[in-house]
């Protein structure tokens, strides 16, 4: 094993779409640029985003949506109940059109999916929520032009190799120790250093911490908090940064890592999804009701919904319901909301016998039995269940307003079944106090000399626990900020 030693002008510590576009935004200074990248390959965990937000674009555009950066500010500030920083917000929004044809410029293909078009039903007629989402198209050869684009600007990657701390000199960071697969250590000095390592999703028990349940889902993303831990260590604050909490999946289901042209991450062939995504009965581990179930239609408020009671539900239903669905009867649209439902017609009950036997669902032939199987208080679920049936029979709904049309499938007819679901989450979000030019704030609120950040190590774009229901919204963060990052160290660079 051996020690080397390196000098760049501008150090990148990860390179998903953050570190990318940071690296690439020195390198057109003309800087010296080097990338330490821990998995073999670019990407990283924004290899499973599927789409970028942004506002006034020009395929928008071209759409005929006339859309105002000032109208998404104020959105994005309201939901965030004014708690984001609001200097950030605006530099992000306002930079994210020029952002995303810069990136077209490096080689990713995008193509914008109309607000008619959007799998999350309710964002329908909102093009600020359904219109924004600028899909990447072939992205495999996407990356390998953004990797070329790099490498002929003069970026050096530097593969399978993690960041382990950063360098300090008198409270100014002069670099990174870092080292690689086969145990050789890297002292590298640089000017100016970007974190990019895209939080801590990969640390499961960070995340249990940090959402206090231990009963979310994980997609199986590489960032273990390297990053922010020494971001942390070196004077951050660690401001906001919490799970990317992502509809849910039935438990144990065989899903989708990445996302391709015909899934998103996270799907799972079972038509089992379709009653996961249609709004049923839904209640917690104690067999009570807790919310409208019409939030299935809605990625984020789905997923809130259901951390609200542990991260983890069973949707409820009755053997009527399931043969409604063999049938191929169903009234109701299906959401496609998160990884989306897989509606290819299957035999619900043999799928629910199964499901029952893998121990991911529960069977009773009276409610008293489910709930005995299932862990459930009895009393509890029977007095949910008479609620919810004279809801559905008076297509009114007082206790959470879920609307007539939902209101279709009533739990009358046993056997009865109650299928476990859970919260999945796409990594992390938010992440240490930052400037709006993504300089690494000290707990005085001043600038840490030479440390910058972006993506899932920023905080400040977000309110905290909730994820702002727009589409593609994380993955335009990465790049935006990572180009806005990227430019600021090439400035410090320069200037010392």
């Amino acid at each position: 094993m051996t020690n080397t030693t390196l000098d760049t002008d501008v150090l990148v510590a990860g390179s998903g779409g953050t570190g990318l576009a940071a690296a690439y935004a020195a390198a057109q200074k003309g800087l010296k640029v080097t990338v330490i990248e821990k998995l073999d390959q670019i990407g990283g965990n924004t290899r499973i985003s599927s789409g970028f937000f942004a506002i006034n674009s020009k395929e928008q555009q071209a759409a005929g949506l006339h859309m105002s950066t000032q109208e998404a500010i104020a959105r994005l500030t309201d939901y965030n109940h004014f708690l984001g920083n609001g200097a950030l917000i605006s530099h992000i929004v306002n930079s994210a059109a020029d952002t995303l044809e810069w990136l077209e410029g490096m080689g990713m293909e995008i193509k914008l999916n109309p607000t008619a078009n959007t799998t999350q039903y309710a964002h329908r007629g909102d093009d600020y929520k359904g219109g924004s989402y600028h899909m990447y198209q072939h992205k495999e050869q996407g990356y390998k032009n953004i990797q070329k684009t790099l490498e002929d600007a003069g970026v050096t990657f530097k593969f399978n190799t993690t960041l382990q701390d950063l360098k300090s000199d008198k409270g100014e960071i002069t670099g990174a120790t870092a080292v690689d697969a086969d145990g050789n250590t890297f002292d590298i000095n640089a000017k100016a250093t970007v974190i990019a390592t895209g939080g801590y999703g990969g640390d499961k028990e960070a995340v249990a911490k940090k959402m206090r349940t231990p009963y979310l889902r994980t997609l199986g993303v590489p960032s273990m908090g390297e990053g922010i831990k020494a971001m942390i260590k070196n004077g951050a604050t660690d401001l906001d940064s919490t799970a990317l909490i992502h509809a849910a999946q039935l438990a144990k289901s065989t899903v989708t890592q990445t996302t391709s042209d015909s899934h998103l991450a996270g799907f799972s062939h079972s038509a089992l999804t379709q009653l996961l995504l249609t709004p049923m009965l839904w209640v917690n581990l104690n067999g009570k009701r807790f919310t409208n179930e019409e939030t299935v239609y809605d990625t984020v408020e789905w997923a809130n919904a259901a951390w609200s009671v542990s991260g983890k539900y069973y949707f409820v239903v009755d053997q009527a319901t399931l043969d409604t669905f063999t049938a191929e009867k169903n009234p109701l649209e299906v959401s496609q909301a998160g990884p989306g439902a897989d509606t290819e017609p299957g035999d619900l009950t043999k799928l629910a016998k199964a499901a029952v036997e893998g121990k991911t669902a529960f069977e009773g032939n009276t409610l008293d039995e489910l709930a005995a199987n299932a862990g459930m208080d009895a009393d509890t679920l029977k007095a949910t269940v008479a609620k919810y049936n004279e809801a559905v029979a008076a297509k009114n709904d007082p206790e959470f307003s879920k609307s007539a049309k939902s209101l279709v499938f009533p739990v009358e007819h046993g056997p009865y079944y109650a299928f476990i679901s859970q919260v999945a989450y796409l990594g992390t979000v938010g992440g240490v106090r930052v400037d709006e030019n993504l300089d690494v704030l000290d707990t005085n609120f001043k600038p840490i000399p030479g440390l910058f950040t972006g993506g899932a190590n920023a905080g400040g774009y977000y309110e905290g626990h909730s994820y702002p229901a727009y589409e593609g919204l994380a993955s335009g963060f990465s790049w935006t900020s990572g180009r806005i990052a990227g430019t600021s160290a090439a400035e410090y660079a320069a200037a010392h």
